[in-house]
Parts: structure tokens; sequence; C-alpha cells
């Protein structure tokens, strides 16, 4: 879990989470990102979920991602099948000044080892 690093410009930030993962033991949601306060700007803000290969092809063992703003969920997606999903999609939402974001990920007990992980691009208007 990784907290917003503004870049060079001063007009970019960013947040990533490196490869997250877990065990039998591992909740049915994972934080991967939190950032309090985004920040006096009003941000476009990128999502970059990315997955890594399923443990099984079984049906009902996808991961899943939500992304809640200001405790709020905007985006929620956790097919049923892993064995035909990369789930390696980039959504884009508004994000207004002084926002919370969390980004979380969504699991079932098939696929608790399974890497995931998510990148998040701010661009302030």
């Amino acid at each position: 879990m990784s907290a917003q690093t503004l870049l060079s410009g001063g007009d970019k930030w960013y947040s990533y989470s490196g490869e997250v993962f877990g065990d039998v033991s591992a909740p049915a949601t994972i934080q991967m990102i939190f950032i309090p306060n985004t920040g006096l700007r009003d941000t476009i803000l990128q999502v970059q979920p990315f997955y890594g290969q399923p443990s099984t092809s079984s049906t009902n063992n996808a991961l899943g991602i939500e992304v809640k703003l200001n405790d709020i969920t905007i985006i929620k997606e956790q097919p049923g099948n892993g064995g035909n999903y990369r789930g390696n999609e980039t959504w884009s939402v508004m994000v207004p000044r002084q926002s919370q974001i969390e980004v979380i990920s969504l699991n079932t007990s098939a696929n608790n080892t399974q890497i995931r992980g998510c990148n998040v691009l701010g661009y302030y208007l």
C-alpha cells in the first residue's frame, strides 16, 4: 500500500500498491491503496488494476476491485470466472479536491494467493 507521490512538474501524482497477495487466511478484501486527501485541486484519476494468473479456472473464483471515493463505492467489479478474465482495464474518474480514495481487492476463498495490484495516476485540473 502506498501514499500519494507528487510528480516533479506538480500537475500529476501517482500511487501504486506493488504486488499484493495473501494466503488461505487472507480476508475477503485487501486494501491496496489509501489516499486520505488528494490535495487542493480537482483531479482526473486513472485507476489501473492488474491481476496475475488465476489459481484455478473454476467458476466464482475471480478477483475483483472496488474503488471508493469519500467512502462511497464508485467502481465495483468481480466477474464470476477468473479463468477467462484478466481484468486489466483502466478506469478514469473525476475526483473533487480534498477527497479520500481507497482501492480494495475483492477476493474469494479460491484466489487468496493470486497476485494482484493497482496503480493510480492523478492529473490535476
